[in-house]
């Protein structure tokens, strides 16, 4: 084989395996959905850089971060969904801040009950007031409002748990 013909077989061969390194490095966080907390509900979407997201996909552990970068993939384990809140205080008005607004709970702890009232699990939240439970399928009663909230076999329900309200000038 001349070596000009051999030269261009490893050429396109590097090219391909390059191409399909990067292909497969960026698919996974494609997979993932985004949402934030934008002080009364999750929506979805990025939030403002260095803000608190969570990332979403059916059948992992949803995973709370400030930064866009590869996400650790933990799967959920056979018949149990997620549970994604945030604990905060609600804040209205001030003259030199927008009325809304809210400011998370942070080392907060969570009772989740399942519906039958049997068993309790303690949750705590983290530094930016979230916290993630991996539970089994079925119905709970979460925080002190006992807000009922249903979990189903590989999905994330979402729950907003408001501890307080603050009025502001």
């Amino acid at each position: 084989m001349p070596s000009s013909l051999r030269f261009c077989v490893v050429a396109l061969t590097l090219g391909l395996t390059c191409l399909t390194a990067h292909a497969f490095a960026k698919k996974p966080i494609e997979l993932w959905s985004f949402f934030y907390f934008n002080g009364t509900a999750f929506v979805a979407g990025r939030p403002e850089p260095l803000s608190p997201f969570v990332a979403v996909r059916d059948g992992f552990v949803p995973v709370v971060e400030t930064r866009e970068e590869r996400i650790k993939e933990v799967k959920l384990h056979e018949g149990t969904g997620a549970l994604v809140g945030i604990c905060y205080v609600q804040s209205y008005g001030g003259k030199l801040k927008p009325a809304r607004g809210f400011h998370p709970v942070p080392m907060q702890e969570i009772a989740i009950t399942a519906a039958d009232g049997q068993s309790a699990i303690p949750v705590q939240t983290d530094g930016n007031g979230y916290f993630v439970s991996e539970l089994p399928a079925g119905s709970y009663r979460v925080g002190n409002q006992q807000v009922e909230v249903r979990v189903d076999n590989g999905k994330t329900n979402f729950i907003p748990v408001r501890v307080g309200k603050r009025m502001v000038d």
